[in-house]
């Protein structure tokens, strides 16, 4: 299989190239499905979960409404994981390999089809740098479409090797046949993009069928059942996902159509002239295959088709028919997302495969060497311009706010990005901006309204969680939120109606519970509070705001013990938990256990140094235990910190100092 094999001075150029182009871009951050996925995706932490993987698809993220059957890419994660914890270098760098692979995948197809080594080595190189692929090794998430792309490619060009070994009578032919069939089943176990290949194979051989022979197949028939067995059984795996995309689509098939038939031609123009890159396009839904662009692009597509049947080339009409299969998935299926520029990453490889199908480069190679050369070259420095922008969600949204000024996501997530960093004026700006782009989004109100909140303004936030509310009034992440404003207004009664509503969509949400226990407490109904902290312990052990608010129920009922023991158990969860802290140690305080009391204060002050209390906690226990200069130090250093104090404990304290240092002002 000699084809397969890479020249030495390819593998060294390919891997120089990678370096040179990427390795600005090892030290980038996660980015937006990154956060839930993945970085907030308790199950990739434990390698014993690899086996649930493959059973589970609400796995796939912290948020199980977001379920996807993609164990393979979970696995890669896991594994991620147990090397080197959360550190985004090991996660870009295992992209940026998984990406090399691919393009030696692409050096491989391109010489089984019958390309010289020139223009296969060109097409790899091509496919190696173009910027589009730049977001494939820049954001994680990404890994799905190369992990799966890498698979693809894999059994295409085993299937390709067993067909050809078959005709010269090779028995290695059966051994293709079954690594293409295992590699297919692992693209399907990366992503549902792969579902297209065996249409490709049926494509390569109706196109290529006058090279065939009736003993051919014997081989073709034994794969193409195999392959189609498979296809059935994935789609078996994921129906309910299929059913809920296709039976309750996001937009009417005319729209999908329409915005499609628009997005092709987008897709072509990254291709060919890839400039203005963004993780947000300016593309938006249309209504109607009678808007001038769709007509126009429709037009172009029609032309483009024409041309390719009265040209008759079965080279392109290869080229043009595997690309089309490889977006056709995403293009079918109705998704939040109009365009992706990672979505071409497949599309990509197998236009780049087939470079130097025709023999026409390899003939005139002279010609176009040096054109080549400077393509490649202003490839690369295109990519390597491109992955500061992926540096963090901040430079990110912003570049994408820069270039689709008009798409309301790209200033909702710049304002996600802005208030991380607790610029929260302006990322109400971005909110505000989303909001008067897109009234019509339950999820602009929301932000704005979390921004609204955060700054205070109170009033202005409930009138946003409000509007969210008017436009979906099963949003239950608003619903919490209101209902924790009338928790704080003591409005109580329409905080619980808003969680009992929310507890209904969301029986299984532990933390709805909680807050229902906390507004079932103001409302003096003790009991009906305990039993819904309990419930929210029993849906999540590993909660600890609802140990926390469990242990200050018990606290006011006289028990202790219990009260205690659950303020040690939310430490546990969340160690620099400071409420608990802070109550912990008061509880041993007034027990009259001043030395464990003390313990806890200052453990507090190392866990959170900014929360001024625990000094006054830790020079009453200090004081408790005749420590009287440690117990003066924190006394004042509480003075000094605080800034406003009540009149009544500035006081106290002012009584404790001088009976501490009679000599005290």
């Amino acid at each position: 299989m000699r084809v397969l094999k890479a020249p030495l001075s390819l593998l060294i150029l390919v891997a120089l190239a990678l370096c040179l182009v990427y390795q600005n871009a090892l030290h980038n951050s996660f980015h937006y499905d990154d956060f839930h996925s993945l970085t907030a995706n308790t199950h990739i932490r434990d390698l014993a979960n690899v086996g649930a993987f493959f059973q589970r698809p609400e796995m796939f993220s912290s948020m199980p409404e977001r379920a996807m059957y993609r164990p393979l890419v979970l696995v890669s994660y896991a594994l991620n994981f147990w090397l080197a914890g959360l550190d985004a270098r090991i996660f870009h760098l295992f992209n940026l390999g998984l990406h090399g692979l691919c393009v030696l995948l692409v050096y491989g197809l391109a010489r089984t089809l019958g390309g010289g080594e020139r223009p296969a080595a060109l097409g790899a190189l091509l496919f190696a740098l173009h910027p589009v692929n730049a977001e494939v090794v820049n954001y994680v998430s990404s890994r799905s479409e190369s992990l799966a792309a890498c698979f693809y490619l894999a059994a295409l060009l085993a299937y390709l090797q067993g067909r050809k070994r078959y005709f010269q009578g090779g028995r290695i032919a059966v051994l293709c046949g079954a690594l293409s069939l295992l590699a297919y089943a692992g693209a399907l176990l990366c992503k549902s993009i792969a579902i297209t290949l065996p249409a490709a194979l049926l494509l390569y051989e109706f196109l290529r069928r006058e090279k065939s022979h009736r003993r051919g197949l014997s081989f073709v028939l034994p794969c193409h059942l195999g392959y189609w067995a498979l296809s059935a059984t994935y789609l078996l795996l994921v129906r309910s996902w299929i059913e809920g995309a296709l039976g309750t689509p996001i937009r009417p098939a005319v729209e999908q159509i329409a915005t499609q038939a628009k997005a092709a031609i987008y897709y072509l123009h990254l291709l060919v002239l890839p400039v203005r890159l963004s993780v947000e396009h300016p593309l938006d839904v249309s209504s109607g295959l009678g808007a001038a662009p769709v007509a126009l692009a429709l037009a172009l597509l029609a032309t483009i088709g024409a041309a390719l049947c009265i040209w008759r080339s079965q080279p392109a009409l290869l080229v043009a028919g595997w690309m089309v299969l490889a977006l056709l998935p995403a293009s079918v299926v109705p998704l939040n997302v109009l365009v992706n520029e990672h979505r071409l990453y497949l599309s990509l490889a197998l236009g780049c495969g087939c470079l130097g199908l025709s023999g026409c480069l390899s003939r005139r190679w002279s010609r176009w060497r040096m054109g080549a050369g400077g393509l490649v070259l202003l490839l690369g420095i295109l990519s390597h311009q491109r992955n500061p922008v992926w540096k963090d969600e901040l430079s990110l949204w912003s570049d994408a706010v820069s270039k689709a000024p008009g798409q309301y996501r790209a200033h909702m997530h710049l304002g996600g990005a802005l208030e991380q960093q607790g610029r929260m004026r302006e990322a109400l700006q971005s909110y505000e901006q989303a909001a008067r782009i897109a009234p019509a989004v339950v999820e602009v109100h929301y932000n704005r309204g979390n921004a609204l909140r955060a700054l205070g303004r109170i009033e202005e936030a409930i009138n946003a969680y409000r509007a969210a509310l008017a436009l979906n009034p099963d949003h239950t992440e608003t619903q919490i939120n209101l209902a924790e404003l009338y928790r704080r207004l003591n409005q109580v009664e329409l905080a619980a109606e808003l969680l009992l509503r929310a507890r209904d969509l969301k029986p299984g949400s532990a933390d709805i519970q909680r807050r229902l226990g906390t507004v079932y407490k103001a409302q003096g109904r003790i009991q009906e509070a305990e039993a819904a902290y309990l419930r929210a312990l029993e849906l999540d052990p590993g909660l600890a705001e609802a140990c926390y608010n469990l242990a200050n129920l018990y606290a006011v009922q006289g028990k202790e013990q219990q009260a205690i023991a659950l303020y040690r158990r939310a430490l546990e969860l969340q160690p620099d938990h400071a409420n608990a802290l802070n109550n912990l140690g008061w509880l041993l305080h007034d027990r009259g256990t001043y030395e464990e009391a003390a313990q806890v204060f200052a453990r507090g002050l190392l866990r959170a140094p900014d929360k001024v209390f625990f000094y006054y906690g830790l020079a009453r226990s200090q004081e408790a235990l005749e420590q009287a200069s440690k117990a003066l130090a924190n006394y004042r250093e509480y003075l000094r910190r605080a800034g406003q104090v009540r009149p009544e404990v500035a006081e106290d304290i002012r009584q404790r100092l001088q009976r501490l240092d009679p000599r005290a002002p």
